[in-house]
């Protein structure tokens, strides 16, 4: 396998994130104002923490996915959790990304959704397909696109900010949205990968430190600029909103930008979900293919269409497990065991995390009551 280099590893954490808070966030804390963005940069910080928890363990174990080395720390219970996390995650997010790609294609193309579909789940998963590097070096484009286009969405966007929309707090709001939020920074199930394509830790971290904080600054300025621009009138994909103000510059931009994104997290997620069920349940890598990006179409034709709803079941039911709680066992687990670690974080830092990570699962859960 050919290596990784820095920003290819970078390009795949943020194209594996980006995508999800492109099109799921201001809708999901449209009535949040600035809390919307507390919340925004609270996970953003949480997250990043788990993630590095994630890789210290990885370099222990060099070339396992997370379910195995979740199973290695957390018995075979905990890897059967952390594997089925990740598919609820990863299948959540595949098809809320089949739905949204078919409506922007439509939309631009002119034609049937369930043919938009199609050709989108065909390129991308031809590319996951073809492997680790090639699924790099796409991203890499492909990221390089987003951000740009995110920039100018986020450039016309502010001037446009009323202050009503930012100091109205819900806190209920935020609090709902919090699944959602969490879903936009989940790309835990990667750093394996990576580790793995970059065959240097410190390397790999520096690739982790850029890959979280990076979403969690256009997040930020996104959530702030749409939810201060358009309030509780922002709609599901949120760059639709731009064709308002700019007519077909704004219409082309606001589709164009999330496509882009989509088709980045369709990538990293669809790439590492492959490889955590080939591992995991000891197939190769064509059956592992099949059972990774098959079911997320058949599901979406059946007639699981709704995007952020199925990014809120991902986040919540997937998310808050596989990147909060069980990152921080295997990590607390993992350093009874071993005595050196690249980073070297206290026991009360990790024990706050898992806390704070419980306290949301059980609050989703109580939500839906």
């Amino acid at each position: 396998m050919k290596r990784l280099t820095l920003a290819e590893a970078s390009a795949m954490l943020i194209g594996t994130q980006i995508g999800a808070g492109v099109l799921g966030l201001p809708y999901a804390l449209r009535g949040a104002g600035f809390l919307g963005v507390f919340v925004v940069i609270a996970s953003g910080l949480m997250t990043l923490l788990t993630a590095l928890f994630v890789l210290e363990v990885a370099s222990k174990n060099p070339g396992k996915s997370l379910s195995k080395l979740t199973e290695e720390h957390l018995g075979k219970m905990g890897g059967v959790v952390m594997f089925l996390s990740i598919s609820a995650l990863a299948y959540g997010a595949l098809i809320a990304y089949i739905a949204g790609s078919a409506d922007i294609i439509s939309s631009l193309a002119g034609i049937r959704p369930e043919i938009a579909a199609i050709a989108f789940w065909s390129l991308m998963s031809l590319i996951v397909f073809m492997g680790l590097k090639v699924s790099g070096e796409a991203e890499l484009t492909l990221t390089g696109i987003l951000l740009l286009a995110l920039v100018l969405s986020i450039s016309l966007v502010l001037g446009k900010i009323d202050e009503k929309n930012l100091t109205n707090l819900n806190a209920s709001v935020a609090l709902r949205g919090i699944g959602v939020v969490i879903f936009a920074y989940v790309s835990h199930m990667v750093i394996p990968e990576l580790l793995r394509g970059l065959e240097n830790i410190k390397t790999t971290t520096k690739a982790v430190f850029i890959g979280y904080l990076v979403p969690m600054v256009f997040y930020a300025f996104f959530v702030l600029s749409f939810v201060g621009a358009f309030g509780l009138s922002t709609p599901e994909l949120a760059t639709t909103a731009l064709e308002r103000s700019y007519g077909k510059l704004g219409r082309i931009l606001g589709l164009v930008l999330p496509l882009a994104a989509i088709c980045t997290s369709y990538i990293g997620i669809a790439l590492s979900e492959m490889d955590n069920i080939k591992e995991f349940l000891r197939i190769n890598k064509l059956y592992a293919w099949i059972l990774t990006v098959f079911p997320p179409l058949l599901i979406y034709f059946v007639g699981l269409k709704s995007f952020v709803n199925a990014l809120w079941l991902a986040g919540t039911f997937g998310g808050v497990l596989y990147a909060g709680i069980l990152p921080t066992m295997m990590y607390l687990k993992a350093k009874k065991k071993y005595d050196s670690f690249h980073l070297h974080f206290p026991h009360l830092m990790a024990y706050l995390s898992g806390l704070v990570f419980l306290m949301i699962f059980l609050y989703s859960l109580v939500s839906l009551v």
